[in-house]
């Protein structure tokens, strides 16, 4: 049977281990963590030794289509270059200009935050 049941390969998700969970864990590293900004974004960051990513995205970047694809951007970004991250609990917050920014410029500002904050193990 073809069609409706036909999903992406399991390494194509972003697996649930990576997730940063519960919302006293977003509050924990919120109040610890490093602020990182950016244009569009703002990287929190606090170090560990395995790696748990949450995105945040509020009300005013607009409404709930946009809020979603600005997610699943950041969250297919983080996917791809997860595996050069350092250790530690990330919090990416999108700022309301993300709400006009193409998919590429959020991809190159996610890694531009990423290398000034020296959390990539290696060149990308």
């Amino acid at each position: 049977m073809e069609g409706k049941h036909d999903a992406a390969p399991h390494t194509a998700q972003f697996p649930r281990r990576y997730s940063l969970g519960s919302n006293k864990n977003y509050r924990y590293v919120y109040r610890r963590g490093k602020s990182h900004p950016s244009k569009n974004m703002v990287l929190i960051y606090l170090r560990g030794k395995e790696l748990k990513i949450g995105f945040s995205v509020s009300g005013k970047v607009g409404n709930a289509v946009t809020r979603n694809r600005i997610r699943r951007y950041l969250r297919e970004d983080v996917r791809k270059i997860r595996a050069h991250m350092k250790g530690g609990k990330y919090i990416f917050v999108a700022r309301p200009s993300a709400s006009n920014a193409r998919h590429e410029l959020l991809t190159r500002e996610m890694h531009s935050v990423l290398s000034r904050a020296k959390l990539l193990n290696e060149e990308v």
